[in-house]
């Protein structure tokens, strides 16, 4: 099955260099983690991935799916 537009957009994204190379040569500083901080982002993204898993699927798209079968 092929998907339109994937393929020239995916190789387009593709590059040799990190996406944070500032291209400076410094090592970059890591911050160090917050556990408390971490937590709470770690909370924060498992009750939205919650949310987001418990959406009802929208109708338009359901006919959609059924339209490929």
């Amino acid at each position: 099955m092929q998907v339109r537009g994937v393929g020239r957009l995916a190789n387009q994204d593709q590059s040799n260099e990190p996406a944070n190379d500032t291209g400076g040569g410094k090592a970059a500083r890591k911050r160090k983690s917050d556990p408390v901080r971490d937590a709470s982002v770690g909370a924060a993204l498992r009750s939205v991935y919650s949310q987001t898993v418990d959406e009802a699927i929208p109708a338009e798209f359901l006919d959609l799916l059924n339209k490929l079968d």
